[in-house]
């Protein structure tokens, strides 16, 4: 016997139905939707945030080289990340929408903004 997957009730009818009725079924995605929502709503705005740091530090200059505690003190957050890219050469460039960096051993960092 089966029962609705968001109020309980007894289903009647088809073997792999899983609510009892359309409501049930809105309110559960409505309600599984949300919690998904408000958990990316915060990675976003990280990810935002860090586009704004670099934007600003870079002013209107495609590439620079930053001390890593520059950066840090800005609010950046280094684990947020939109993609990673690995050049011909081996090296790990690092994505926040248009913007790459790369880091060095010497704690500098390479940011290159690319062309939208």
């Amino acid at each position: 016997m089966n029962i609705c997957l968001h109020c309980g009730k007894k289903l009647v009818g088809r073997s792999d139905k899983v609510f009892c009725s359309i409501e049930c079924k809105n309110i559960f995605n409505y309600n599984k939707k949300k919690n998904t929502k408000s958990e990316t709503a915060i990675i976003d705005s990280y990810l935002h945030r860090n586009h704004e740091i670099l934007t600003t530090l870079m002013g209107n200059s495609k590439k620079e080289v930053f001390d890593r505690l520059i950066i840090s003190r800005t609010g950046f957050k280094f684990d947020f990340i939109t993609g990673v890219y690995k050049n011909k050469e081996g090296k790990i460039y690092y994505l926040v929408y248009n913007f790459a960096w790369m880091e060095f051993s010497d704690q500098k960092i390479l940011v290159v903004k690319k062309a939208l």
